[in-house]
């Protein structure tokens, strides 16, 4: 299970870390917009490689869908990773997500990073 791997965690951190401090700085430059453009373009910027353009944003779909229904943070993380990223891009593409396509999950993650009770059942 990726998530509960220390090295894990400190990716996700420091990939939600960069997600924060990405959207402070574009949404002083820019209108208000959250879309899979901008989740692509975050992506693109931190280096993580993807063969389709397609299937990593169906990718981030489905990490909002699943952390919107409840399935918790490990569970995505895991079917993330299953696309063959590193746990670094693992990260990213999550926090990415988050932060560009589903705003609204953004307290789940938080909980999860910060020791909450966003862990699978």
């Amino acid at each position: 299970m990726i998530a509960t791997h220390p090295a894990h965690l400190r990716a996700l951190a420091g990939a939600l870390c960069l997600a924060a401090t990405t959207a402070t700085a574009t949404a002083l430059a820019a209108p208000a917009r959250a879309d899979q453009y901008d989740f692509v373009a975050m992506l693109d910027n931190e280096g993580v490689y993807y063969s389709s353009i397609t299937d990593v944003i169906d990718q981030g779909k489905m990490a909002c869908r699943m952390l919107r229904s409840g399935a918790g943070m490990p569970t995505t993380l895991d079917y993330v990773a299953g696309g063959g990223y590193a746990p670094y891009e693992t990260a990213v593409v999550v926090a990415s997500a988050a932060m560009n396509m589903c705003p609204d999950v953004l307290p789940t993650v938080r909980a999860f990073l910060g020791g909450g009770s966003t862990a699978d059942a």
